[in-house]
């Protein structure tokens, strides 16, 4: 069923994400975790919806892998955990498996993006790349949402 979600918890200052999870029902609003949840509710963003568990655990890890840990001294986000565990127990597709990227591959992707805008024949060939897909509506309006969300606290800040 794709009822999970992943979610992230906004840091006021500077708009940057401070935790990362992934959640169904009211999760993303449970004091149930070791992090403080938002007092501004505005500040829990939904990153991804309608997603399976092993979808959800799969983004989940990818993101928490992006941002870095705090306790690891390698990033932003004060998540405890690499991730994908989930409340269910659930196992996940690479759940124990070691070197899906060294920890070389993963800073260099980290740094390869950070700040860096994308120049205009990168942005041209991926425009090529999908001209003349289709979108379904339901991804344009999810598509419209997130948007609409970056602008307004973009806004805000």
């Amino acid at each position: 069923m794709n009822i999970y979600y992943v979610y992230a918890y906004i840091r006021a200052s500077d708009n940057s994400p401070y935790y990362i999870g992934k959640g169904k029902g009211r999760r993303a609003f449970n004091k149930s975790h070791s992090v403080s949840v938002p007092k501004d509710k505005s500040k829990i963003i939904f990153l991804e919806t309608n997603l399976t568990n092993v979808g959800a655990c799969a983004i989940e890890r990818r993101l928490i892998r992006w941002y870095g840990r705090k306790d690891l001294n390698n990033g932003i986000l004060h998540n405890r955990s690499d991730g994908g565990e989930g409340p269910d127990g659930a196992t996940v597709w690479n759940k124990g498996k070691t070197g899906v990227y060294s920890e070389e591959t993963i800073q260099k992707l980290r740094s390869k993006a950070s700040g860096k805008k994308q120049s205009k024949e990168t942005i041209e060939k991926r425009i090529q790349k999908t001209k003349g897909k289709t979108r379904s509506e339901e991804f344009k309006r999810q598509q419209s949402e997130k948007i609409k969300e970056w602008w307004r606290l973009k806004k805000q800040s």
